[in-house]
């Protein structure tokens, strides 16, 4: 038996080690694809990037949305209020 058992215990470690392997190479694969950003804010890839201003204020509470359609849902979603439809 404990032969058997040592053969598992190494048969586990070198499971465990392949494990690490194939997670690590998937992680750098990822972190490879994902934009990374600098402490500056600034993205390393030159892709321009739209970002707007987050202008739009809740009424009833101080969250603050870029798209009126984000304060709308939230709107809704939170405070229960349907948004008026234009005519």
């Amino acid at each position: 038996m404990p032969a058997n058992l040592a053969a598992m215990l190494r048969s586990l470690v070198k499971a465990k080690q392949t494990a690490s392997l194939i997670e690590l190479r998937f992680l750098r694969d990822v972190a490879r694809t994902l934009p990374t950003v600098s402490a500056s804010g600034s993205s390393k890839t030159n892709a321009p990037t739209m970002t707007r201003r987050r202008t739009l204020k809740c009424p009833r509470c101080d969250r603050r949305f870029a798209r009126p359609v984000h304060l709308g849902r939230h709107l809704s979603a939170t405070h229960g209020i349907k948004k008026k439809r234009a005519a």
